[in-house]
């Protein structure tokens, strides 16, 4: 009897490495969560290597690993990865075909977050979607006529990098928009200011003047960049998400949507759909393992 293809779909973050196994028609077999061991660049490979040993078996076809860092999708390498103990140019492909011997692809985590939405019934009509993840940073992808944008290796999609600020210190989208910032926007608004974003939420629900201030310019830097990305992807969905977004920007929904259509060329404004990061990420990147 012909034993079944099975295929290994990871997702790696800064604090859990999420493992899920599929079948040739993506239904989910098993799932593995686990720490991410960031004592070293080492230890790490050591324990994704055990990690995967654990479910590897000859009836698997593939591997499809998603990352949070910049990765060059020619090579395969992860070429940098703030929140990880990996070197700068890791080959990971290459490592992990040299170990295991089947087609591996090195993905995103962002673009395989996209590519895993996009297999949800009120995703799957849609073929022109910008994605917007904000937490600790900001991540993106694009998605045009139904296909991921890359550019020339693998790049395109860093939205947080983008310039849309005058200040010294705070230029990036991701620097006028995400939680690891906080305490320099406090400073630039009020110089006497000393708020962390462990502290936000409780100012908030206090009415704090300070705590009020920075949320407005939180939501003014987003529609800023929102309306950029319209205007030059003219996508029909802009996907949102991600802890910092959903905690302290989604009740801005509204005002989000007008500053865009404001701004945009025929006055409409593209759906803003909001979504929690969900365990499809996985399948997101075993979707793009077979389709590459």
């Amino acid at each position: 009897m012909k034993k079944q293809k099975k295929y290994i779909g990871i997702d790696i973050g800064g604090t859990k490495i999420l493992l899920q196994t599929f079948d040739a028609n993506l239904n989910q077999i098993d799932e593995i969560k686990v720490k991410t061991n960031t004592k070293s660049h080492v230890h790490f490979m050591k324990s994704l290597y055990q990690l995967i040993d654990s479910v590897f078996t000859k009836s698997i076809k593939g591997i499809g690993v998603a990352v949070p860092g910049i990765v060059n999708i020619h090579k395969g390498t992860l070429v940098h990865a703030p929140h990880l103990p990996t070197k700068r140019d890791t080959p990971l492909k290459k490592l992990l075909t040299k170990r295991y011997g089947v087609k591996t692809h090195i993905e995103n985590d962002i673009n395989a977050f996209l590519a895993g939405e996009c297999s949800k019934s009120n995703l799957k009509k849609y073929k022109n979607i910008v994605a917007v993840m904000i937490g600790t940073g900001v991540g993106g992808a694009i998605m045009t006529n139904g296909n991921l944008i890359y550019g020339k290796d693998g790049y395109a999609g860093e939205v947080g990098h983008m310039i849309i600020g005058k200040c010294r210190s705070l230029k990036t989208f991701e620097e006028n928009t995400s939680g690891y910032f906080i305490p320099k926007i406090a400073k630039m608004l009020n110089s006497k200011s000393k708020i962390k974003v462990s502290e936000l939420e409780e100012m908030l629900k206090a009415k704090n003047k300070s705590a009020l201030e920075i949320q407005q310019y939180l939501v003014e830097s987003l529609s800023i960049g929102l309306s950029n990305l319209n205007l030059i992807f003219n996508p029909e969905v802009m996907l949102l998400g991600g802890g910092f977004y959903q905690k302290y920007l989604a009740q801005n929904k509204k005002s989000l949507e007008n500053f865009i259509k404001k701004k945009s060329l025929d006055k409409s404004s593209p759906k803003i759909i909001e979504t929690k990061k969900s365990n499809l990420l996985p399948k997101g990147v075993v979707i793009l393992l077979k389709n590459n």
